[in-house]
């Protein structure tokens, strides 16, 4: 079994997996141009304290395609927070997209020591927001 089968199988609802356009819909848009403040989201893939979104958003150039890494500050933690945007090449079109996401996925959790299932941050108190 692959180590995607195990995590899903592992973290059960912690494992989720979710497209919200096809290839084509993300060709077309990568071919034209996008309002200047506009980003569409194309897939997630979350597993447990980290996720990916795959976002096509505008650039001076055109239409662009990049990945965002975000992580849970606790795995019990509703909000998530920015961790990294990935420049590298994504195959958008891959045949298995779930897979490809994992892939790209993995290979940051791994290059930056993160965990799927644990907390590698130091709690940080801050400033809370209190209602008026």
């Amino acid at each position: 079994m692959n180590k995607r089968r195990k995590l899903k199988r592992q973290l059960g609802k912690s494992y989720r997996y979710k497209k919200f356009m096809t290839a084509f819909e993300v060709k077309k848009l990568l071919e034209s141009q996008m309002d200047k403040n506009q980003e569409r989201l194309y897939a997630s893939l979350i597993i447990g304290c980290v996720k990916i979104h795959v976002v096509l958003f505008p650039t001076p150039k055109g239409t662009a395609l990049g990945c965002d890494i975000f992580v849970k500050d606790r795995p019990d933690s509703e909000e998530w927070i920015c961790y990294d945007s990935l420049t590298e090449p994504f195959r958008y079109s891959a045949l298995n997209l779930e897979q490809e996401l994992f892939e790209t996925l993995d290979k940051a959790v791994r290059e930056h020591k993160l965990s799927y299932t644990d907390c590698n941050f130091e709690k940080l108190n801050g400033k809370t927001v209190s209602k008026i």
